[in-house]
């Protein structure tokens, strides 16, 4: 992941600028409200592409999300955060052979291996998938402090004030942003809107998702797999 939208800027308003800008690199356009989609024909062409592993791999998402519904927001988090975590890291130079790729749930699960960025995203359509409600969550950008590298993670918001929770592959643990000293946030967004930290300051709503262009192209491929034998759903 690059680091350029990171870099410190030597006013707000330019780095506000510099951010919204980069911003273009990424877009939103149709926001999947209903979640992921299962169905005969993507299963088929999972299996096709990648193995019959890989749609072991799909089937047991597909159980996690369909039985995960009845379950309380806390152990959806819980269960979903899991399940990806378990699946190794991977850059996308030595995966996909490109700088900055967003795999969806299925290629993640295809490949068996993810980066930040696909974890998290892959957290998010699965916790909409299983009844949360998209304001609730923000795929988010930070710094590492640590590392001293951009990063992703996914924030939980139990009420729009709330301190949010946060999902990230680096841990299995659950913690609240306030306990998350190495991490600072970036900019944060979900299908809907797009928010800005700036200085450290409470992040400050700064326009539409529809920013995000990578945000629409990956929902736009999302779509495509999706859509395959949509009308022969699997039970």
């Amino acid at each position: 992941m690059s680091l350029v939208a990171l870099n410190p800027m030597p006013s707000a308003g330019r780095h506000h600028a510099v951010l919204v800008a980069g911003l273009g690199l990424l877009l939103a356009g149709w926001a999947f409200a209903q979640g992921l989609v299962f169905n005969a024909a993507l299963l088929n062409w999972i299996e096709h592409e990648y193995g019959d592993a890989a749609r072991d791999r799909v089937v047991e998402l597909q159980e996690l999300v369909a039985h995960g519904e009845a379950l309380d927001e806390r152990a959806k988090l819980e269960r979903v955060n899991a399940f990806f975590n378990r699946i190794g890291y991977d850059s996308d130079d030595l995966r996909w052979d490109q700088k900055d790729y967003w795999a969806t749930p299925f290629e993640v699960l295809g490949v068996n291996s993810a980066d930040c960025e696909d974890y998290a995203i892959s957290k998010y359509f699965t916790l909409i998938s299983m009844g949360v409600e998209e304001q609730r969550l923000r795929i988010t950008y930070v710094k590492s402090i640590d590392t001293d590298e951009a990063h992703m993670v996914l924030g939980y918001y139990p009420s729009p004030e709330a301190d949010p929770l946060i999902l990230d592959n680096l841990t299995a643990r659950i913690a609240a942003a306030a306990e998350r000293t190495d991490l600072v946030p970036v900019y944060s967004f979900n299908g809907t809107d797009l928010w800005l930290a700036v200085n450290g300051l409470e992040p400050r709503r700064v326009g539409s998702a529809d920013r995000l262009s990578r945000w629409r192209a990956y929902q736009s491929r999302l779509m495509q797999q999706m859509a395959m034998g949509r009308e022969t759903v699997v039970q």
